[in-house]
């Protein structure tokens, strides 16, 4: 049985509710699902590829992504709710290009990723318990609160435990996405910051560029592996 909320938590975690929710109303583009929002973010860098056909930016993948970045972040700008799920979507890139690059290095040289595994969830959890934060207590009550009824808001996916959150927050279900208001809910509930997610994208980042340089510096290709990593680049 849970604890009753007490009521200074309750209006604290309406609060947050009220003020996410006004938040994505207010905004031009309505993000039902968190896919809505990585959409929209394709649709702007088609815009620009439109723009730049036949210049000299055409194919400057470099200055087409940083347009694409500040259109966004001028879109934005002010929004607290959509600057959380802007930071969450480069936290989440971040992690997931880097893995990525770490199944290719390991393929590359014929390596099991085992050997070269980084868990971005445990990476995420140690930022968040050091810093004191992950409030489980938070996330669990957000969801008992009848003023609020997220429940009846929201179609509601199953939540047991604090480590399940932190798997979705570091690697979101496409096939299920989340509504979109309320994930970002969630993670202010929990204490998660846009700087706390970019914080663990970074340290992501730079482990997995130290395990691709040890894995260059002490590990030899053989023919073999080139031919099979040559054949699965064509196929």
């Amino acid at each position: 049985m849970r604890n009753e909320i007490n009521e200074h938590d309750k209006n604290r975690l309406i609060t947050i509710c009220n003020n996410v929710e006004n938040d994505f109303n207010s905004f031009s583009v309505q993000f039902e699902s968190i896919e809505d929002f990585f959409i929209w973010r394709s649709e702007i860098k088609e815009e620009i590829e439109k723009k730049v056909a036949n210049t000299d930016k055409q194919k400057d993948e470099v200055y087409k992504d940083k347009l694409r970045d500040e259109i966004i972040e001028e879109e934005i700008r002010g929004n607290k709710s959509l600057e959380l799920l802007y930071d969450w979507s480069k936290f989440y890139m971040m992690v997931d290009e880097s893995k990525g690059k770490l199944r290719s290095i390991n393929d590359q040289y014929g390596l099991d990723d085992n050997d070269h595994l980084i868990k971005a969830t445990s990476l995420l959890h140690n930022h968040l318990v050091g810093q004191g934060k992950a409030n489980k207590k938070d996330l669990f009550d957000i969801f008992q609160i009848r003023e609020i009824n997220l429940g009846v808001r929201y179609t509601l996916r199953t939540i047991n435990t604090p480590y399940e959150f932190e798997r979705i927050i570091v690697k979101e279900d496409e096939t299920e996405a989340w509504p979109t208001p309320l994930f970002i809910m969630l993670l202010e509930a929990y204490g998660v910051t846009g700087e706390d997610l970019l914080e663990v994208g970074k340290k992501f980042e730079d482990l997995s560029n130290k395990y691709i340089e040890d894995i260059t510096n002490n590990h030899v290709i053989s023919q073999d592996e080139q031919k099979v990593y040559k054949n699965s680049l064509k196929g």
